[in-house]
């Protein structure tokens, strides 16, 4: 029996999305309405006592402003880090080349923007194939990621009373765009990296610049640690799993 790509598309639900010669992938949100989907997954979820989450280890790949931030607030919040990037520094993530603005749902000039909005004019923007969830729940993070970056020191622009400027960029027709001149990206990836760098002084994070992720390290179907090789030297191969390290590729 023959299945078609209209068949395969009448069968889609908002929990799934569909590549042109893939298979039906399924992202696991919990059928409920969109603005409720993360709520609902993250009271599924088990918590994790503080006290426990010194026995925990989180690898993290990547110190754009991504990982950074993720690395810096794991790591505030208790657990054992351990940070990769094949640069020389954090600080020389691609993430500075994001020079436009960040877009939030502040609606400071009152010209009618809102977290829906927001979702909306992204999922378009986006041609309509990014994840929805993800989106809506990016859309309602962002007033609160606008704060957190000037609670790190983010310069942004601000009007002569001190508050900070909008500015409508992409398209869009309202103001929601925050930005530092044309350095936003690099400003953020700065208030990112210093946020990192309290962490590793703190003893939460361990970072391993020059360093490349080869493969990951599945065992019985879930990602335990990742086989990492110093950046320029091949013959330098490590294991990094849940219990420790293991040289030569070995668990």
């Amino acid at each position: 029996m023959s299945v078609t790509n209209s068949d395969l598309l009448d069968s889609l639900d908002a929990n799934s999305f569909y590549v042109e010669g893939a298979e039906i992938a399924d992202s696991k949100a919990p059928k409920v309405d969109i603005d409720r989907r993360w709520y609902e997954r993250r009271f599924r979820a088990r918590l994790v006592n503080p006290a426990n989450r010194r026995k925990l280890d989180v690898i993290i790949i990547g110190t754009g402003l991504a990982g950074s931030s993720a690395a810096a607030t794991l790591g505030e919040a208790g657990y054992n880090i351990t940070c990769f990037c094949y640069q020389d520094s954090p600080r020389r993530a691609h993430s500075i080349a994001a020079q436009g603005g960040i877009n939030a749902a502040k609606n400071y000039r009152n010209d009618g923007d809102s977290v829906y909005r927001l979702f909306y004019d992204t999922v378009k923007g986006g041609d309509f194939r990014a994840r929805e969830s993800n989106v809506y729940r990016l859309a309602e993070l962002s007033v609160q990621i606008i704060d957190q970056c000037v609670a790190q020191g983010v310069p942004f622009a601000r009007e002569y009373g001190g508050l900070l400027d909008n500015r409508s960029f992409g398209g869009v027709q309202v103001s929601r765009t925050f930005y530092a001149r044309g350095q936003t990206g690099q400003q953020l990836l700065l208030g990112a990296y210093q946020a990192l760098e309290r962490q590793i002084a703190a003893g939460t994070v361990e970072m391993h610049t020059r360093h490349e992720m080869l493969e990951l390290i599945v065992v019985d179907g879930r990602a335990r640690g990742v086989v990492d090789s110093r950046h320029g030297d091949w013959r330098h191969r490590d294991s990094l799993c849940r219990r420790g390290r293991a040289r030569n590729g070995r668990l």
